[in-house]
């Protein structure tokens, strides 16, 4: 279903390395920055309940993945620290998501500053920012 974007056996798969060669350090395989705990935090949890594959659809990233039957992940979504207005929501203001329903599709807007998609144990699958 959902394949953790590293550590893959496709990311592992790409990495050239030379016998004796020492690795040079690498941005994206360092742990990710945690945001500030002044931040508001929304979560959605999203479950298939249903008989048939899902597509979640993660508005504007452009992200998708079919969600099998029973399968669970979590959308969350961390807003500005100390503002008026944390959530930078267009037609829902103040609201961290915005929700579209389609037969068999699940359309995700969330309104803030760090976007962290997680599986059912919690471990991160994406992060956007």
């Amino acid at each position: 279903m959902f394949w953790r974007r590293l550590g893959t056996p496709e990311a592992d798969a790409t990495v050239d390395t030379v016998p004796g060669a020492v690795p040079e350090a690498d941005t994206e395989l360092l742990p990710p920055q945690p945001w500030d705990p002044a931040a508001p935090v929304a979560r959605l949890p999203i479950r298939n309940d249903g008989l048939r594959p899902l597509e979640l659809f993660i508005e504007p990233y452009c992200w998708s993945e079919w969600l099998q039957p029973g399968a669970t992940v979590t959308v969350v979504t961390v807003g500005a620290a100390g503002a008026d207005r944390p959530w930078t929501g267009n037609s829902v203001p103040d609201e961290p998501f915005e929700l579209q329903y389609l037969a068999d599709m699940l359309v995700v807007w969330p309104y803030g500053e760090l976007v962290l998609l997680l599986d059912a144990d919690g471990n991160e699958l994406y992060r956007y920012s």
